[in-house]
């Protein structure tokens, strides 16, 4: 059964600072965000253990975040430049696997399938809270990698949003 997560950002926080609950309300994850030489957003258990890291290009012609676990690149997050209908994504895992991310940005709404199999949904309009979004994550996906991958997703997209003309 898929697991449902609400992702709560800190109103104000140019760094990211944002904690995450499971269905029952439980605070399960803390993301905490670092402004240095470049963007770092760290994904945290409820020990305080960096469980991923990611981290944005100082300087790339895409946007994208590439997610680490320790040492070892896991995979890049890549809003893709040229699209006609609407914003799309490309997740490419290190182990070879390719995730493709599409949806609705505006309204916080996107899903991340591989192949035709969604496994991760997430959507503003599940809460009723204005800096809240839920994230369901497919049964069998890594649930802290995915909430990785929307972070880095939702993150890419309010960087486009305060930076629009």
């Amino acid at each position: 059964m898929p697991k449902l997560f609400a992702l709560h950002q800190t109103l104000l926080s140019f760094t990211g600072d944002a904690w995450i609950e499971d269905e029952r309300g439980d605070r399960l994850y803390e993301i905490d965000g670092k402004v240095a030489i470049s963007r770092t957003l760290d994904l945290l258990d409820q020990a305080g253990t960096v469980l991923y890291t990611l981290q944005q290009p100082l300087m790339s012609l895409h946007r994208s975040f590439a997610i680490t676990r320790g040492d070892q690149l896991v995979g890049n997050v890549e809003k893709e430049l040229f699209t006609f209908l609407g914003d799309r994504f490309t997740i490419t895992l290190t182990d070879g696997e390719a995730l493709e991310g599409s949806g609705d940005f505006l309204d916080h709404e996107f899903r991340v399938t591989r192949g035709d199999t969604e496994v991760i949904a997430a959507s503003r309009a599940w809460f009723s809270m204005h800096d809240t979004y839920g994230v369901r994550v497919a049964d069998g996906f890594d649930e802290p990698l995915a909430l990785a991958i929307a972070i880095a997703i939702e993150q890419i997209e309010a960087e486009e949003r305060r930076t629009a003309p």
